[in-house]
């Protein structure tokens, strides 16, 4: 039986992003939580080659992340909202956008809801 659910906002609609780069989000506290339930859409990647995807990380002291080990993300598509569902086993969460190509920029945002644990 699922936990309580609580709303998530990691980017907010819409967020832009330029530069071919890796942005992450402060690491947020999770340890009463064991998963995440996160939409993510992205718009139209403007540049030449250019390349976009999410990643859920996950970390027990904030300076040595990890990829979450199921529902890790990937690219939902243009104009399309995906759905991922990464499990919590460490204390600290945070989504990494990567953005790849010439004079890359795009639009995106992530939504959702964190699964409180069950005693």
């Amino acid at each position: 039986m699922a936990g309580e659910l609580i709303p998530l906002v990691l980017l907010p609609r819409y967020t832009a992003y330029a530069g071919a780069a890796d942005f992450t989000t402060i690491g947020m506290e999770v340890s009463d939580y064991s998963k995440a339930i996160v939409n993510c859409w992205r718009g139209p990647i403007i540049g030449t080659a250019g390349t976009f995807a999410v990643v859920f990380e996950e970390s027990t002291d904030q300076l040595t992340w990890s990829t979450c080990t199921s529902g890790s993300g990937g690219d939902p598509g243009l104009n399309t909202e995906a759905q991922y569902k990464p499990e919590l086993n460490k204390r600290w969460f945070r989504i990494k956008v990567t953005v790849g190509g010439t004079n890359a920029a795009v639009n995106c945002w992530a939504i959702g809801y964190l699964e409180r644990r069950e005693s």
